[in-house]
């Protein structure tokens, strides 16, 4: 029985088609069209599809620019993946802060930022890589209402990520693994800043336990990606599985709320023990120790008003999200605030640098300050040790004649020689 798709081809046209699905019947192994409940991950993760006629038909629409260009498109993919890391965001701060420290790779500053850029570029390396499957072919009912196999026609474009598994499982499970582990990384620093100016165990045992709850959040959203299975990606039908998916986000923003929150707790508890500690630090000697407690200050400023502005406008977001999902049964609203969520992500990453970047200029200037302090007690030395000098020769004529005397004894010598 042919589809609406074949009906509508002549003799000619539909010969040709057949020839075209049966040069390519060596791909048909790749496509999910039975028992899809029962397939392995494995074969859903190498899976190109879960309709082959589909497929078919895509290959047939193709002219021979198209297919050109469909070339063009992965070579060009391939080439801006490779590029991905000069395009990250904290690139260049990251350069700029290794030629402030001289590219001294010992020193733990510049191992935190180091595995900051490797891993987050490593994830947006697979994020665009993750452009190379555009299109998995598929079905999607015709009718909402009606979710069974005579409404359904055929669909292709990848909308997001998730509608590919392997994509899904390249750019979703391993790249976000990848972003998040180096945001992680990224996160010691302030406890690792804070454990070198207050050594009292008592007391910085807040920063620890703040900073473990908040890499823990991250660890947590890391298994979230990892334990949804893409055999649930599509049902026993070949359709993408919105309903799946929309549990998956619903859990998802809940625990993005929860790494804000654990976020503002750590700046939190790294402002007490610093406060706490203000009196030992405004004695200190230590111009660093100084510098860092003032700029960790204004940092945690920052961070706070930024979460009062956003933080009460996301959570009601994920409330009404939740809400509409489950009591009113809306399931296919977009409550997604993706860029604010990296924009405050962000912020706390762009402040470490700033911090280095100030800490470094404050010590230069103090570095200066002392060599011109040294030069001029220098200076002052030898001006006293000069004005000593010409002192003592003046409290000595009968030495400064007996010098004169010598110099023309031998100045008598000299002419009487050359004469």
């Amino acid at each position: 029985m042919r589809t609406i798709f074949e009906s509508q081809l002549n003799a000619d046209q539909y010969q040709a088609y057949q020839q075209l699905y049966n040069d390519n019947l060596r791909y048909k192994k790749y496509f999910i069209e039975e028992n899809r409940g029962q397939r392995t991950i494995m074969e859903w993760l190498f899976s190109r599809g879960t309709n082959y006629t589909c497929y078919i038909q895509y290959l047939y629409s193709l002219n021979e620019e198209q297919k050109i260009e469909n070339t063009i498109d992965k070579i060009r993919t391939v080439v801006y993946a490779i590029h991905k890391p000069f395009q990250f965001t904290f690139f260049y701060w990251t350069i700029l802060i290794f030629v402030l420290y001289k590219f001294n790779f010992k020193n733990k500053v510049l191992k935190i930022i180091s595995a900051h850029l490797l891993f987050r570029s490593l994830g947006d390396i697979l994020d665009k890589f993750g452009d190379l499957y555009p299109r998995y072919f598929s079905n999607k009912y015709t009718d909402q209402l009606m979710h069974d196999s005579n409404h359904i026609e055929c669909s292709y474009e990848v909308a997001s990520p998730e509608h590919y598994p392997f994509r899904w499982f390249l750019t979703r499970q391993i790249g976000c693994t990848f972003w998040l582990m180096g945001e992680i990384v990224a996160d010691w620093y302030s406890l690792i800043r804070t454990r070198e100016i207050v050594k009292s165990k008592k007391t910085i045992w807040y920063v620890y336990a703040t900073c473990g709850l908040f890499n823990f959040s991250k660890i947590a959203l890391i298994f979230h990606h990892w334990f949804f299975f893409i055999t649930k990606i599509y049902d026993e039908n070949g359709v993408y599985n919105n309903e799946e998916f929309g549990k998956f986000y619903n859990v998802y923003w809940v625990m993005q709320l929860i790494i804000i929150y654990a976020s503002l707790f750590y700046d939190i508890s790294v402002y007490y023990v610093l406060k706490k500690y203000s009196f030992q630090i405004s004695i200190s000697g230590v111009s660093f120790v100084k510098k860092f407690k003032t700029y960790s200050t204004y940092r945690i400023y920052v961070t706070a008003l930024v979460s009062a502005i956003f933080l009460p406008m996301i959570s009601l977001t994920i409330f009404a999200r939740l809400y509409y999902y489950y009591v009113l049964k809306l399931k296919n609203l977009d409550f997604s605030f993706e860029e604010i969520k990296i924009s405050i992500t962000n912020l706390q990453y762009f402040i470490i640098f700033i911090d280095q970047i100030l800490l470094s200029y404050s010590n230069e200037n103090s570095d200066s300050s002392k060599k011109s302090n040294k030069s001029n007690k220098s200076n002052n030395s030898t001006r006293s040790y000069s004005k000593n000098s010409l002192t003592k020769k003046i409290r000595s004529p009968n030495e400064n004649n007996s010098i004169k005397t010598l110099i023309n004894n031998q100045m008598i010598t000299l002419i009487n020689h050359i004469n």
